[in-house]
C-alpha cells in the first residue's frame, strides 16, 4: 500500500529536500503551502525526479483552512500516514523579540505561529492515526528551545512549549502505534531565507554560522521516522 507524506508548510528548501527523501521510499507527498505558484514549482521538481505530488492551498497558521486541506488531502489520499509540520519562511527575523522586548503582543503572535498552529494540526490529523494504530507527526524545532538564547526570547518560549508538547504526545501515544519526533535546527540551512540574507551582506552576524544543507535534516527526519527510537534529534549548534 502506498504512504502518504503531508508537508504543512512546504518551501522550496527544506520542503523540497523532505519530500524528496520520503519520496525515494516510496512516499507520495501532498504539499500543503500559502501560494499555488510556490507548490506548482514544488510538483514540477518532484515529478522530475518521478516522485508522486499534489499541492493544497492553505496556510497554516489558520485552523480553518488547515482543516480544508486536510480534508482534500484526505480526498485524495484516502489518508495521510506522516504528517510534518514545518512552518517558516519570511523575512530574516520576522516577529522575533530579544528576551528584553518581549512583550504579550509579540509574544502571542509568536505562540500562536508555533505552538498553537502545531495543536491544530495534531488535532486534526491525529484520531485517524489513533484510530488504525499507525501514524507519525513529525515537528521542525529550533534550538532555543533546548538552549535559551536571549536574542530569540519569544521563540524560545514558543520553541520550549512546542518541545514539551511533542515529547508529552510521544509519550501519551506510546503503545498506540503513533510516533511523535522532532528535528531541532540548530544551524542555518543552505539555502533558505535567513542563509540567503547573511550571504549576501543584508545581514551581518559577530560570529561565523554553522550551515547545513537540508538533505542533512531531511535525512535526520528519515531517521526519527524509521528508528523510532528518540524522541527528538539536534542538527547543528547555531550560536552556542
Amino acid at each position: 500500500m502506498l504512504r502518504t507524506l503531508a508537508i504543512f508548510g512546504a518551501g522550496p528548501v527544506m520542503g523540497l529536500s523532505l519530500a524528496r527523501r520520503f519520496g525515494r521510499q516510496g512516499f507520495r507527498i501532498a504539499l500543503v503551502a500559502r501560494t499555488r505558484a510556490n507548490l506548482d514549482h514544488l510538483v514540477a521538481e518532484l515529478a522530475r525526479d518521478g516522485v508522486e505530488a499534489a499541492g493544497f492551498t492553505a496556510d497554516v497558521y489558520e485552523p480553518d483552512r488547515l482543516a480544508g486541506a486536510i480534508g482534500a488531502i484526505k480526498e485524495a489520499y484516502g489518508r495521510i500516514d506522516v504528517a510534518v509540520f514545518s512552518p517558516g519562511g519570511g523575512s530574516m527575523g520576522e516577529g522575533i523579540a530579544a528576551t528584553l522586548d518581549v512583550d504579550v503582543e509579540n509574544a502571542r503572535v509568536i505562540l500562536d505561529r508555533f505552538v498553537l498552529s502545531a495543536v491544530a494540526l495534531v488535532r486534526q490529523v491525529l484520531p485517524d492515526m489513533v484510530e488504525r494504530g499507525d501514524g507519525a507527526i513529525l515537528f521542525t524545532a529550533g534550538q532555543s528551545g533546548i538552549y535559551p538564547t536571549p536574542s530569540l526570547g519569544n521563540a524560545g518560549m514558543a520553541q520550549a512549549a512546542l518541545r514539551n508538547y511533542f515529547h508529552t504526545l510521544n509519550a501519551e501515544l506510546a503503545g498506540k502505534g503513533v510516533y511523535v519526533g522532532a528535528v531541532n535546527v540548530g544551524a542555518l540551512i543552505e539555502g533558505s531565507v535567513p542563509h540567503q540574507a547573511i550571504t549576501s551582506s543584508l545581514v551581518s552576524l559577530d560570529f561565523e554560522p554553522e550551515v547545513v544543507h537540508p538533505d542533512v535534516l531531511a535525512d535526520g527526519f528519515w531517521e526519527l521516522y524509521t528508528k523510532q527510537d528518540r524522541v527528538e534529534a539536534l542538527v547543528g549548534s547555531f550560536g552556542q
